[in-house]
């Protein structure tokens, strides 16, 4: 069953499993997960228990798409944007969860400002009962009141949370020149970008070399990078970036910053990009959620399936 209604919450779970078993004499749990989807005219968020697991946020007037990243349990892994009062950690007001930025495009600076002109100006929303998604979009780069020197049509898959609670998110982008050749500068940082929780715990960011920490991940080329570690409790869990194979310049350098913590795989770090007008430029990465800790061979396995996967835009 698909929804399409919006600005009600919808239940997506058990209730009509739990129906048909009570219906047979079995008896549903009170344990078991309640998936519900609650969307609006400008965001969708999967929910469980009245707890967010992820939600997508695409406001025109507040322009950057972006995405709030949780356990299946409503712990959030991402930092919360727009961030509450008081919130530690509060800076460079920009980072918006996970979502996607150039830094500059032909020498203007659209990371830090521009923020309502990386316009979503078409959105698409098919949500299912298993708790997967795919949201599309066109998404406009343009300076204020002017018309968009870059066009990008995004597409973002949203698998259903596993019994363990694992989910991925695999984001695809394809970015076409509005009439002329248009130029990614060169930056240290920029592109696919997560902005993670501050915590009081320690967590470790690790990448496909083996390489561990900043000082050892930081401007280092790497297939993925996962940051993980213990949540208050003891619990364990993490996120992890996925590079796909077939994107230019792979494997890419990372901008990776523990104290904030930051971290994203750098398309222009080494050059410039130009792309020519009439031509485009296709991007994919996947974001793995995990409760628990995964050895970097677990990791490294996932990353191949996501190699060999079709693109979400098929």
């Amino acid at each position: 069953m698909r929804e399409a209604r919006t600005g009600t919450v919808w239940w997506v779970s058990c209730t009509l499993v739990a129906a048909l078993l009570i219906g047979l004499g079995a008896t549903a749990t009170a344990g078991e997960a309640k998936l519900m989807w609650r969307k609006t005219d400008t965001s969708v968020a999967l929910m469980k228990d009245g707890k967010v697991v992820w939600a997508h946020h695409h406001d025109k007037a507040v322009g950057k798409p972006h995405m709030k990243v949780c356990l299946v349990d409503g712990t959030e892994l991402t930092r919360p944007w727009p961030m509450p009062e008081g919130y530690k950690g509060y800076d460079h007001t920009w980072h918006k969860s996970l979502w996607w930025s150039w830094k500059f495009i032909n020498k203007v600076n659209v990371w830090e400002h521009n923020q309502k002109d990386t316009e979503p100006v078409k959105v698409e929303v098919v949500t299912s009962d298993d708790g997967s998604a795919r949201i599309a979009m066109d998404v406009a780069y343009h300076l204020p009141q002017a018309k968009a020197v870059v066009t990008e049509k995004r597409v973002i898959a949203v698998s259903a949370p596993s019994a363990e609670g694992r989910y991925h998110i695999d984001w695809s982008a394809t970015f076409t020149g509005a009439g002329k050749d248009v130029v990614f500068n060169k930056n240290w940082y920029g592109g696919m970008a997560a902005r993670m929780a501050k915590r009081t715990l320690k967590w470790v960011f690790r990448d496909s070399e083996g390489r561990e920490g900043q000082r050892g991940c930081a401007r280092k080329r790497s297939r993925w990078i996962d940051f993980s570690g213990k949540l208050d409790g003891g619990r364990e869990a993490g996120l992890a970036i996925f590079v796909h194979k077939d994107n230019p310049r792979q494997p890419p350098p990372w901008c990776v910053i523990q104290g904030m913590p930051y971290f994203n795989p750098v398309f222009t770090g080494s050059e410039d990009y130009t792309l020519s007008a009439g031509k485009t430029l296709v991007l994919r990465y996947r974001m793995l959620v995990h409760p628990g800790l995964m050895t970097r061979e677990q990791v490294e396995a996932e990353w191949k399936v996501f190699a060999e996967a079709p693109a979400a835009e098929k």
